[in-house]
């Protein structure tokens, strides 16, 4: 196991850890005592014999002992004690990351754990400014089926409560402890708070790593001919913590206003959005444009050709919390070319 209690010896520079292309980064959050660490150990174990892992593990407290645990599972671990990701600066984090790397060789894939009182907007701000060295795969969050709903609402988390918004995933651990009737409770609470995120019950990260790693993408987003919110989800809207954003043109978008109007929106209400997914008509583009995004990570890319005849309508969603919708629709609108 590599310790990091020392100042890491590599730079962060521009040049891109591998040609291979960026690294997909599984982020892993949850509260204190949710289960991050036996869900890491799964991902780790189910992986092992199709990729080469690296793990960075923070722990908050002087004395770190999740780096420990996880042991048997790799020897490419990486541990930032005394301080989480969120509290500590980017530089530290994106230093262990090119550390771990050269360490360990070319990796297939990073785990990030981070504290269980991490907020994971800075880590998501951190992979955003190297996307040509890193990709993000999941963001998942780990709750206590038997704790979840004191923590998000009688204690009013709001570490808790940020990391289940801005998952992409919601592993729901300890089920064997409660019964389906609160199981049913949490998952409703998961929605109210993040209407977009998978939520996947399971018992002591008891589940396929699959369900959990390169699911987030912009391959599966290309065949998806809906990218609005839906799960199988049968709620009434009034009953969500969030607001959902969501606007279909008509026609193409001119795709210089549309990425000044999407950066505008970055820059002014980054920590208000939880997720971003559209399907855009560019002008002059003869195939789709993909958007996935959280918070201040977003991946865009070319999608499926148009066909000969089809309607070309650009399909936006954003979820966040009092995100002016009225002024960043009309905005949105005036990108329309014609």
């Amino acid at each position: 196991m590599i310790q990091s209690h020392e100042e890491p010896d590599i730079a962060v520079t521009d040049q891109p850890l591998a040609p291979q292309g960026p690294i997909p980064v599984t982020v892993v959050t949850g509260f204190l005592g949710a289960g991050k660490t036996s869900l890491v150990n799964r991902l780790v174990a189910t992986r092992a014999d199709q990729e080469r892992i690296g793990v960075i593990v923070n722990e908050a407290g002087e004395i770190g002992l999740d780096g420990q645990l996880l042991g048997d599972s790799t020897d490419d671990v990486i541990e930032i004690a005394d301080g989480c990701v969120c509290c500590t600066s980017q530089g530290e984090l994106l230093d262990s990351i090119r550390r771990l790397h050269a360490v360990a060789g070319r990796l297939d894939r990073i785990i990030v754990e981070t504290s269980g009182l991490a907020d994971p907007g800075p880590v998501v701000d951190a992979l955003a400014s190297i996307t040509h060295v890193l990709r993000l795969d999941t963001m998942v969050a780990v709750i206590d089926a038997a704790h979840a709903l004191d923590q998000l609402d009688r204690i009013k988390s709001p570490e808790a409560r940020q990391q289940v918004q801005l998952a992409t995933h919601v592993v729901v651990s300890k089920i064997d402890l409660v019964d389906d009737d609160a199981i049913d409770a949490v998952r409703a609470r998961v929605y109210a708070l993040n209407p977009a995120a998978q939520v996947i019950a399971a018992a002591r990260g008891d589940l396929s790593s699959d369900l959990l790693l390169d699911s987030f993408s912009l391959t599966a987003a290309d065949h998806d001919d809906d990218p609005g919110i839906g799960h199988g989800h049968d709620h009434d809207h009034a009953h969500l913590d969030v607001e959902i954003f969501s606007l279909e043109l008509e026609g193409e978008l001119d795709e210089g206003r549309w990425e000044s109007w999407l950066g505008a929106l970055i820059m002014l209400r980054a920590p208000d959005l939880f997720r971003i997914k559209a399907i855009l008509a560019l002008a002059g583009e003869p195939r789709r444009q993909i958007v996935h995004g959280v918070q201040t990570y977003v991946e865009s890319a070319p999608g499926r050709d148009w066909e000969p005849g089809e309607p070309r309508t650009s399909r936006i969603v954003i979820i966040g919390k009092d995100l002016e919708s009225e002024r960043w629709r009309d905005e949105l609108e005036r990108c329309a070319v014609g």
